[in-house]
């Protein structure tokens, strides 16, 4: 099985951080970025607990959820990083999602799974919306 890893943009309110190298996991559901890459961008934190979030050797660690701007491949949103001390970066699916992006493992790269821009999608035929 192939690995993709990309080069990142993540983007607060105060500064911009540029990531080579970054590791997409299809395994993680968020994003996980080291909380000092988020304070130094000013990332917003989310007023929620930590997340008990459980680490691919099965330690557990207690993450702060953050609102970043995040640019791959040319394409700009925003997302939700899950974030700690000393944390290792990677690319979780919600943010693929986000970003209307996809791992291709045979060649390394991320591919574009739907235009881009923002997937809203809400049933026409709903009788509230009548």
């Amino acid at each position: 099985m192939g690995h993709v890893t990309v080069d990142v943009e993540v983007i607060g309110t105060k500064d911009r951080v540029k990531i080579g190298g970054v590791l997409v996991d299809t395994g993680a559901s968020f994003t996980v970025l080291p909380v000092e890459v988020v304070e130094r961008i000013s990332g917003l934190r989310l007023p929620v607990k930590p997340l008990d979030l459980e680490l691919g050797d099965g330690r557990k660690v207690g993450a702060m959820l953050y609102a970043i701007g995040i640019v791959l491949k040319g394409r700009e949103g925003g997302t939700l990083a899950a974030c700690f001390k000393r944390a290792k970066p990677v690319i979780g699916v919600r943010t693929l999602e986000d970003l209307g992006l996809k791992p291709n493992i045979v060649t390394g790269e991320l591919e574009e799974e739907r235009p881009p821009g923002v997937a809203y999608f809400y049933p026409m035929w709903s009788s509230s919306f009548r």
